[in-house]
């Protein structure tokens, strides 16, 4: 008996001191753990302070070189050198109305040139149409919301630019802008 005791005594000191030695490694994997992922996070923030300062240097270098020309391209023209153009009235049928409502539109236009008003005027029956199938393809909501409404003016404009092959619409104005 006083055998058995005695084994069961050091097999309760093994176990003891292999809980021991396995605490022992979790702590040290833990604390390596630790300060392990305190590294990467530096680096990273480190690395994101480089390339915002990067980000800065540029925006300064571009604006510091640049700026003059683009200054001055911008108030080269005065008003008198810009041409205008206005269509004629558009009525649509907004889309999923089933024809019992419709919008009537007028459109002028603001020219980077008086020399594009030829251009407009060369293409007038292509611009209609296109303008018409776009008008027609949008629902009252997005005609009548204001946010819709830039949109579509942004939208017009580049179709107008791309009919006549040249980036020449400063400005489109709605002067009638109806909706029944």
């Amino acid at each position: 008996m006083f055998i058995i005791m005695a084994k069961e005594k050091k097999d309760e000191k093994a176990e003891k001191s292999k809980k021991k030695v396995k605490a022992r490694k979790k702590g040290k994997s833990k604390k390596k753990k630790k300060g392990a992922s305190k590294l990467p996070v530096i680096g990273k923030i480190f690395l994101l302070l480089v390339f915002l300062a990067g980000q800065a240097y540029l925006a300064y270098y571009i604006v510091d070189r640049y700026y003059p020309d683009i200054y001055a391209s911008m108030h080269a023209k005065s008003a008198e050198d810009f041409g205008m153009f206005q269509f004629d009235e558009l009525v649509v049928n907004p889309a999923s109305t089933n024809g019992k409502r419709y919008l009537l539109v007028e459109i002028s236009l603001q020219l980077d040139d008086k020399e594009h008003i030829s251009l407009v005027e060369q293409n007038t029956m292509e611009l209609k149409q296109e303008m018409i199938e776009t008008l027609s393809t949008r629902t009252v909501r997005e005609l009548t919301d204001v946010q819709g409404r830039e949109r579509l003016r942004r939208e017009l404009s580049g179709i107008i630019n791309s009919a006549i092959g040249i980036r020449s619409v400063r400005n489109l104005y709605f002067t009638k802008y109806l909706m029944q």
